[in-house]
């Protein structure tokens, strides 16, 4: 075990025990380190989260929850007694983070009021809080208790705007939440409050200058591996798809969504990211590359269905590619290091059959190593819609025919999970 004095700062918190140390430490040097694809950039996870955990409980406990976790499932097998250890470290600061919160929640008139005693650093580290805990349940393979903090984070951005917080804390954790609500509704699953549905993205542009030009909003986010150019293009996809399948398939309904597509295709064309890294080579390239090359499958899939041979023979190859070149570079397969798992979840669902077992593979790879991503259950959702497909050559549907619908959201309905994909 690592050993580490507690900074005096910390002397006073609750709940706090020696072997925390060791849990801040290995937040501080390992996960949050990890949490970034370019090292050359400036990690929010460390000059954000850690200065603010130091005053603000509820964001400590969760820092330390993470790590916890992270070292459960980096420790052997056979040492069961110390992954035991973690495990209930877990456990028990995600749980002290929570009561925390709630009793600061409780205590206080409003995060808008003027008069109230949250100070700004309780205000920001309480997003932040909450940002962690939608990650902690995405790492522990949740299927759905995710969307109850990022429901409850949006719903604070929501009411209270972003004046109560620092401008670099709200932009830190709306990026995370941009993320998580765009990915979702690929899935076919909206959130459980109709009006945040896509609410955050256009919202974000015009409240941070950077985001207001193409420039700025084509650079790549290092934490999360796409640029915010690139999740509006998805959503503007996925809203199209929801509005005209809700609307039907008459002829006016149809041209107005091959317009919508076509100017989609357009920003997707001239969409050039970029990074303040000037590897190109560097894993935050690779990343990007990877997401925009599952971006144009999945805008071909809303214009022309479900056509698998077409889709095939122009698309599938370069995003195979894409995501061979982040399997090939070792270090995008440490733990917390952000992965372009919506990709893989795009090429798996629409893989031809030969390349099922390259998909298998990489999931199984992923599986290994990854402490913070939903694996398991994206690994799961692909199976069901694997079984689908075969299902419907069983009973006489040609394979490579043209078919109208995303072909995934049938499966994930049957599931009934919300899949974040990160």
């Amino acid at each position: 075990m690592l050993e580490l004095s507690l900074p005096p700062s910390l002397s006073s918190l609750p709940s706090l025990e020696h072997n925390d140390g060791t849990l801040l430490q290995y937040y501080t040097q390992e996960w949050s380190a990890h949490r970034m694809l370019s090292k050359k950039l400036e990690n929010p996870f460390q000059r954000l989260i850690l200065p603010r955990a130091f005053q603000f409980s509820p964001l400590l406990h969760m820092i330390m929850s993470l790590a916890a976790h992270d070292l459960f499932n980096r420790t052997h097998a056979d040492q069961e007694h110390q992954r035991q250890e973690f495990y209930s470290s877990m456990l028990q600061h995600k749980l002290q983070s929570l009561r925390d919160m709630r009793q600061l929640l409780c205590s206080s008139k409003g995060l808008d009021d003027t008069y109230d005693s949250i100070s700004q650093c309780e205000k920001d580290g309480l997003l932040m809080a909450v940002m962690l805990h939608s990650l902690m349940e995405i790492a522990t393979n949740s299927t759905r208790e995710w969307v109850v903090h990022t429901l409850g984070g949006l719903s604070m951005v929501k009411r209270y705007g972003h004046e109560p917080f620092s401008p670099e804390v709200y932009r830190f954790v709306t990026d995370h939440f941009s993320l998580f609500e765009a990915f979702l509704a690929t899935t076919g699953t909206e959130l459980e409050i109709e009006d945040l549905n896509g609410w955050l993205v256009p919202q974000r542009k015009s409240m941070f200058p950077i985001l207001r030009s193409m420039h700025g909003r084509s650079r790549i986010n290092p934490y999360t591996g796409l640029s915010s150019e690139l999740i509006q293009n998805i959503t503007s996809i996925t809203s199209t798809i929801q509005r005209h399948s809700e609307a039907g398939s008459d002829r006016k309904s149809a041209t107005i969504m091959r317009t919508e597509l076509q100017a989609v295709e357009d920003r997707l064309s001239e969409l050039q990211q970029w990074s303040e890294d000037s590897d190109m080579e560097s894993l935050i390239y690779i990343n990007a590359a990877a997401f925009e090359a599952a971006a144009w499958v999945y805008l071909r899939v809303a214009q022309y269905g479900c056509d698998a041979e077409e889709i095939q023979k122009s698309l599938m190859p370069k995003l195979f590619e894409a995501i061979r070149r982040v399997h090939d570079r070792r270090d995008a397969l440490v733990g917390s290091v952000p992965y372009p798992l919506w990709a893989l979840f795009i090429a798996a669902c629409l893989a031809p059959e030969h390349e099922r077992i390259q998909v298998l593979d990489w999931f199984e790879e992923l599986k290994g190593c990854r402490s913070l991503s939903n694996v398991s259950s994206t690994m799961e959702a692909t199976m069901m819609v694997w079984k689908q497909q075969d299902l419907k050559l069983i009973n006489g549907h040609v394979r490579g025919g043209r078919e109208s619908g995303v072909p995934w959201h049938e499966a994930v309905r049957c599931l009934g999970w919300m899949l974040s994909l990160m």
